[in-house]
């Protein structure tokens, strides 16, 4: 009976080719919605300030005939501002490195640049949604959404098992910001209350149907149809969680309230060679502008499970 063997001559592995594929895999995410969503701006100073004005609230205006006039006291525009905050990414490669042929790339320093781009915009998003405060001591942090939505929500003081997103709920924060003279139009939710809204059954559902050729169903929820106006509903991903990780916010936006104010727009600079490689920077300065924060609204401490 013959018998099989594998026969390998000894070194006969440096005789053989790497294979290796050109195509370098990175599924991060990087979409970016609120930034990608806003106006941007420049200003000119480390704090930038605006003013806020108001009406009288509509009463039933009736006067005598020959009246003398009655002069009302004049309220001052509400000054208020945020701080700029500046963000970098530094990174250096061997001028080695750079020369040799790579897998997936022909420049490791344009490689590398991209890469630091795309995470920059990353914290750039982060700290726009969840920065609560503005802080003025070196290093200058700006105030995002969750600092400057203050007037309207249903805010749960608590996340608990029954503090949870209903339809009721969602269409009742939307009106609260219209009657504050204010229009949403953009909701931001991360993806457990995504689905949520996806499930939402009430009569101002807009997206539900099924494609006979595709034999596919559309089960999701991107705008929704209220009593107080149409919203684009978008899945964020770099909403931070509340009291917990089991506790949420939903944002609910007009757009045109918020800006983003650049001191210095993003940025890259090679640094000065100090040796065998090439230091490059990455930065900007940049800060929210939120021109009414009242036209918004906020529903924090969503149990998302």
């Amino acid at each position: 009976m013959a018998t099989s063997t594998t026969f390998a001559p000894s070194g006969i592995t440096v005789e053989l080719r790497e294979n290796l594929d050109e195509v370098i895999t990175n599924i991060a995410p990087t979409d970016t919605v609120f930034l990608s969503n806003i106006s941007k701006k420049k200003i000119q100073g480390t704090y930038y300030e605006w003013l806020e004005d108001t009406l009288a609230a509509a009463a039933n205006n009736a006067v005598t005939e020959g009246n003398d006039a009655v002069y009302a006291t004049i309220v001052a525009p509400t000054r208020t501002g945020n701080y700029v905050q500046q963000s970098a990414k530094w990174f250096k490669i061997s001028d080695v490195l750079e020369a040799v042929d790579k897998a997936g790339m022909k420049s490791q320093v344009a490689y590398t640049t991209t890469q630091k781009l795309k995470e920059l915009s990353r914290d750039m998003e982060y700290a726009l949604l969840n920065n609560s405060t503005a802080t003025a001591t070196d290093p200058r942090a700006l105030k995002g959404l969750k600092g400057w939505i203050t007037t309207n929500g249903y805010n749960y003081t608590t996340g608990t098992a029954s503090t949870t997103l209903t339809e009721s709920s969602f269409v009742s924060t939307i009106q609260l910001a219209w009657a504050q003279g204010g229009n949403v139009d953009m909701v931001l939710a991360p993806a457990a209350m995504k689905k949520k809204i996806s499930a939402f059954t009430g009569q101002s559902r807009l997206t539900i149907n099924t494609e006979a050729d595709s034999k596919g169903i559309i089960a999701a929820v991107d705008l929704y149809e209220s009593d107080f106006g149409v919203v684009k509903i978008y899945a964020s991903r770099f909403m931070a969680t509340d009291d917990s990780a089991s506790y949420d916010s939903i944002f609910f936006l007009e757009k045109s309230k918020w800006q983003l104010g650049q001191l210095i727009p993003t940025k890259t600079d090679k640094l000065a060679k100090t040796g065998l490689g090439d230091g490059i920077q990455i930065s900007n300065a940049y800060t929210l502008i939120a021109r009414s924060e009242k036209a918004n609204a906020r529903l924090k401490n969503l149990n998302n499970g």
